[in-house]
């Protein structure tokens, strides 16, 4: 088997390279050179997994940290009126029957109808 298709074979068993790379946070050349510095029982990729595991956690922190509570609320009463709206033209309408009086009925010029 040739150094190529052990790294493939190492990659198979840990994804997680498969993520940085498709994230942008190595390249597969990397992972290849130090593949073949280190091999693949070396401590070396339990470190580099958990340094990407750390990051994923700072951004997560830093994104949770620059929420801004007031801009949220907002756009959540936004929402709200906005479902409102909504759910007011499709409820079913009730329908209203309008039933005629049983007043005198006056025609157009004033007169009862009953002369």
């Amino acid at each position: 088997m040739s150094k190529i298709d052990d790294f493939k074979k190492f990659v198979s068993i840990h994804p997680e390279f498969i993520n940085q790379v498709e994230s942008n946070n190595t390249t597969w050349q990397k992972l290849f050179e130090l593949y073949d510095m280190y091999g693949e029982n070396s401590s070396y990729w339990d470190k580099l997994n958990k340094s990407s595991n750390s990051f994923d956690l700072k951004s997560l922190f830093s994104t949770i940290k620059n929420i801004n509570l007031d801009s949220l609320e907002e756009n959540i009463s936004s929402i709200q009126k906005a479902v409102g709206i909504v759910e007011e033209f499709t409820k079913p309408s009730k329908e209203e029957s309008i039933e005629p009086k049983e007043d005198e009925i006056v025609n157009i010029y004033g007169e009862d109808n009953d002369k």
